[in-house]
């Protein structure tokens, strides 16, 4: 069933420029993207002088590495070989190393981020999700993954949220909430020293 799914999304690929161009720019884009939206967030958080906003972001930033630990282990515990690796035949729009194709770090990411920002902002965190499956799908469109390895990425990221999120994500708020107090002091000073310049 893997390997059906998996041919059946690559097959795909190489039929127009356009669309592989998009799911290019997808699978590489996006997590990078996520990750300046995510900055722009705790960014905004001092301009608009919410806690909450700049509180949730570094809340959502510890989620992402717990995801991405979680992914390691993981992959450290189950070994699959990359599509191309079992298939020479695939054909690969993205070159990649030859390494653990389970579960996919892109996937992992992308969704962690959407899921932490979906907890306090629902609408952008809900297209976020979206653009999360969209990545998964192109990963497998442009031949570094099984369509396995997104499943699994995204199981492990919604168990890990769900369990972060009913245990310590309000005391690493609570935790930041310190060394916040010092950075905001600052910001506000150097915004009193600009201005009265």
């Amino acid at each position: 069933m893997n390997d059906w799914l998996f041919l059946l999304i690559n097959s795909m690929a190489n039929r127009s420029v356009l669309i592989d161009a998009a799911m290019i720019g997808i699978s590489k884009g996006i997590p990078y993207l996520y990750m300046v939206i995510l900055a722009g967030l705790y960014i905004q958080g001092f301009r608009k002088k919410s806690f909450k906003l700049r509180g949730e972001s570094v809340a959502t930033g510890v989620l992402l590495v717990i995801c991405l630990l979680g992914s390691y282990v993981l992959g450290a515990l189950i070994y699959e070989n990359r599509p191309f690796v079992d298939h020479p035949e695939t054909v690969l729009i993205v070159s990649h190393a030859a390494d653990a194709s389970f579960p996919s770090d892109h996937a992992v990411g992308s969704m962690a981020i959407a899921c932490g920002i979906l907890f306090y902002r629902w609408n952008l965190g809900t297209w976020m999700v979206y653009g999360s499956i969209l990545v998964g799908i192109s990963r497998v469109f442009v031949g570094n993954h099984y369509p396995g390895d997104i499943l699994g990425a995204f199981i492990l990221v919604w168990i890990l949220t769900a369990v972060y999120n009913k245990t310590i994500r309000r005391g690493v708020v609570r935790l930041y909430r310190g060394l916040d107090t010092r950075l905001m002091r600052e910001y506000v000073r150097r915004f009193q020293t600009r201005r009265d310049e």
